[in-house]
C-alpha cells in the first residue's frame, strides 16, 4: 500500500505518537530526579534526537566505542559522545537503546551495567523500559 497516501499519514501519525511517548517519559525520569544517557551516538540517533527535540537537558550523554565520536557533540542536540568506559565508571539510572537493532548483543555485552541496576530504554518498536 505504498501507492496509497492515507499509508504515509498513518505511518506519520504513528511518529508522533512514538516521539510523544518517548520525550515524556524522558521528562518523568527527570522530574524524579533520575539520569539518563544514550548507548550508541549512531545515524538513527542523530535523526531521533532532532526529530524529537532532545538536549542535553534530557539525555546527559551518549557512550560510543568509536574512537573517532568520543569527545564529540551529536549533530544538533549537542549532546555530548563519551567512551563505553566512561558510562561504565559512574553508570547512569537509565540508559537509551540507540541501536536498537542490535539490542541483544549490547545487553550481552553489558552485563555488568545491567548488575549495576541500570534500567534501559527501548522506543522501537515501542517506547518501554527493559529491566
Amino acid at each position: 500500500r505504498l501507492d496509497n497516501v492515507n499509508t504515509y499519514l498513518e505511518f506519520g501519525r504513528c511518529c508522533e505518537i512514538q516521539k510523544s511517548e518517548f520525550v515524556t517519559l524522558l521528562m518523568q525520569l527527570k522530574a524524579l530526579g533520575q539520569s539518563v544517557a544514550g548507548y550508541a551516538a549512531t545515524s538513527k540517533s542523530t535523526t531521533v534526537l532532532n526529530y524529537c527535540n532532545i538536549d542535553p537537558s534530557l539525555i546527559t550523554y551518549i557512550s560510543d566505542s568509536t574512537k573517532e565520536k568520543i569527545g564529540t557533540f551529536t549533530p544538533g542536540s549537542n549532546i555530548p559522545v563519551v567512551s563505553h568506559e566512561e558510562m561504565r565508571l559512574n553508570p547512569p539510572d537509565y540508559l537509551v537503546l540507540f541501536a536498537w537493532n542490535h539490542e541483544n548483543e549490547i545487553l550481552a555485552k553489558e552485563l555488568g551495567v545491567l548488575d549495576s541496576n541500570v534500567k534501559w530504554i527501548r522506543f522501537v518498536p515501542n517506547v518501554e523500559i527493559v529491566e
